[in-house]
């Protein structure tokens, strides 16, 4: 697979196999419930519906309050009653961490159309690059937000630097080398990046272009990213009986949009909803409900286009030439959830 992505690459192709960390491929998965759905289990399903008419009634109750002009009743969107006696989860303050980072979000959004400025590059090569960096992460065992950080600051790098495509793996591999720095506990040395790209590039050539980068980048490596949204969404979800498989498929689904260049078009809290959205309508699920729209901030409606343009790339997984991320969740370690078949509608 690395051998056809170095031949796209031009001449990139010159970096040398990675050997990804397998994880034993389950061989089969959970047997269906006779006369029901592949990816529904009962008691889940029976449990979220009876929430999902919970919260139907609260509102229901609400509105007929209003008509009668009494007081209404709130539905309850407090997600962090549990965490008010551990500091490290900042439950005192998280509500306005995630609403500075939905407006930060903003400030590093990469233009849809920055490959246009790409004279030697084109978004085929970028999604190729991706692809390669997931099997990275996957080798060095790196955290999912090191692998969507690295890929903004890619984007972003390239949206202010024309790069020639036999430098475009070193972007990539500078770029992993900073987040690493920025979100492992125990990052990777250089030299391990020498190495996986096969001696391709020396170790004075990835510092340099790290110091490129970061300088280029003026240093501002906190950003928000679609992983980091993806935490809250969650636990809010987690009200409704979401469960482990649910978690992973939307992780899946946000790793897929990684190398899809349309989906700069959208802000990563946008794409983070739509994952949480789509996912759990894949699992026969109530889809969106007051609380998630409470803490998404976005309505069912407004994630509609992006939900669609997702499912596409959900369905077309098994058919695409670059198979790094749907390899990667088809191990018993994530559940296997790029084995469940996607849904035949959207939400």
């Amino acid at each position: 697979m690395l051998a056809n992505k170095r031949a796209a690459l031009g001449d990139i192709s010159n970096a040398g196999a990675l050997v990804p960390a397998g994880f034993e491929k389950a061989t089969s998965l959970a047997l269906p419930v006779p006369g029901q759905p592949a990816n529904v289990r009962i008691t889940r399903q029976a449990a979220a519906r009876q929430r999902l008419l919970e919260q139907q009634q609260q509102l229901q109750q609400q509105q007929h309050q209003e008509l009668q002009g009494a007081e209404p009743m709130a539905v309850d969107t407090n997600l962090d009653p549990m965490d008010e006696s551990d500091p490290q989860q900042c439950s005192t303050y998280v509500k306005d961490i995630y609403s500075y980072l939905r407006e930060r979000e903003q400030g590093y959004r990469v233009s849809p159309q920055f490959m246009q400025t790409q004279r030697d590059i084109n978004h085929t090569m970028r999604g190729i690059l991706v692809d390669w960096l997931v099997e990275v992460a996957e080798e060095y065992r790196l955290e999912a937000e090191t692998l969507h950080l690295s890929v903004n600051y890619i984007d972003r790098f390239l949206s202010y630097v024309p790069v020639a495509r036999s430098k475009l793996q070193l972007v990539g591999v500078a770029c992993m080398l900073i987040a690493s720095k920025y979100e492992e506990i125990h990052p990777p040395a250089v030299d391990e990046f020498v190495y996986i790209s096969d001696n391709t590039y020396k170790r004075e050539e990835i510092l340099g272009m790290e110091g490129t980068i970061l300088n280029r980048l003026m240093f501002e490596l906190s950003v928000a990213t679609a992983k980091g949204f993806l935490n809250r969404y969650l636990k809010a979800a987690k009200a409704g009986e979401c469960d482990a498989t649910t978690m992973m498929l939307c992780q899946y689904l946000c790793e897929l949009t990684l190398q899809e260049y349309s989906f700069l078009k959208y802000s990563p809290s946008e794409i983070a909803a739509s994952a949480l959205h789509l996912a759990l309508h894949t699992m026969r699920l109530p889809a969106w409900s007051p609380v998630l729209e409470h803490a998404a901030g976005y309505t069912a409606d407004q994630l509609r286009a992006c939900v669609a343009e997702m499912l596409g790339v959900f369905r077309k997984a098994e058919q695409n030439s670059l198979q790094a991320v749907r390899e990667k969740y088809s191990h018993a370690k994530f559940l296997c959830v790029s084995m469940l078949a996607p849904p035949l509608t959207p939400p």
